[in-house]
């Protein structure tokens, strides 16, 4: 279990969402740079661990 909020994971739909506040967008996993890529609503990239539930 993380202990960086309650981000749950990205599908392979190509979306992620947060398990504690319901929180979606889009998301892949970058092959060449070996890391997970995520967006948040508004579309602005962040990294996994600085997702902050609004719960």
């Amino acid at each position: 279990m993380s202990s960086s909020g309650g981000f749950t994971g990205i599908s392979l739909a190509g979306t992620w969402e947060c398990g504690s506040c319901g929180a979606t967008g889009d998301g892949w996993y970058d092959a060449e740079d070996g890391e997970l890529v995520l967006h948040d609503e508004n579309g602005q990239s962040f990294e996994p661990a600085d997702h902050v539930c609004e719960a």
